[in-house]
């Protein structure tokens, strides 16, 4: 019998969402929260869902915006960032 070990990396992309108290009244209930809204095989399934939420807060009337932390590989790669802000 023969046995080999691999590792190997496995990159998911995780999208959270992050509450910032803004007013008094939401200070006063706590300052922030965080929570997970889910996990993707890739980034760019994961930037359609952030924008995709953004949107919607921003529909609800609430202020919301989208960022990205990290690189891709093919950003490591190429040295350039694919996509900004939404």
């Amino acid at each position: 019998m023969k046995t080999e070990y691999q590792v190997r990396p496995v990159t998911r992309y995780i999208v959270t969402r992050y509450e910032q108290a803004t007013t008094k009244d939401e200070l006063f209930n706590g300052p922030s929260q965080s929570s997970v809204v889910g996990e993707f095989a890739s980034g760019q399934q994961a930037d359609l869902v952030a924008c995709a939420m953004a949107v919607c807060d921003r529909a609800d009337g609430i202020e919301s915006s989208r960022t990205r932390h990290g690189l891709s590989l093919g950003e490591v790669i190429s040295g350039q960032r694919i996509e900004g802000e939404v």
